[in-house]
């Protein structure tokens, strides 16, 4: 094997193994779930204004919870998973819609 395809394969399996590393201890899973919970409440609720928060992994749900803040000060918070790859929003968002529809028709 000549040594620049060596350095491939080192490249190659060192990039794989930080990939698996960041994925596995949860870097990237909250990543991924701080992108998807901001697009959400973006998209679903515009005219709350609600400002990102914190996000953190809770062990007894098993998923991560994503804080917001309204212009209100409440603090919306909701649950979101699957654990690895966390694009669902969950327990919690039922609580935001109700509030939402009264806070539209209050506003309308």
């Amino acid at each position: 094997m000549s040594s620049k395809k060596k350095k491939i394969i080192i490249i190659a399996g060192a990039f794989v193994l930080f990939v698996s590393v960041s994925w596995f201890s949860g870097l990237v899973p909250r990543q991924i779930a701080k992108i998807y919970g901001k697009s959400y409440v973006k998209n679903n609720f515009p005219e709350k204004q609600l400002e990102y928060g914190d996000i953190e992994w809770n062990e007894f749900y098993g998923d991560y919870i994503i804080t917001f803040k309204g212009k209100d000060e409440k603090i919306y918070s909701s649950v979101i998973g699957p654990t690895f790859f966390p694009i669902s929003m969950g327990q919690g968002v039922d609580g935001w819609e109700w509030n939402y529809a009264q806070y539209t028709l209050l506003t309308v």
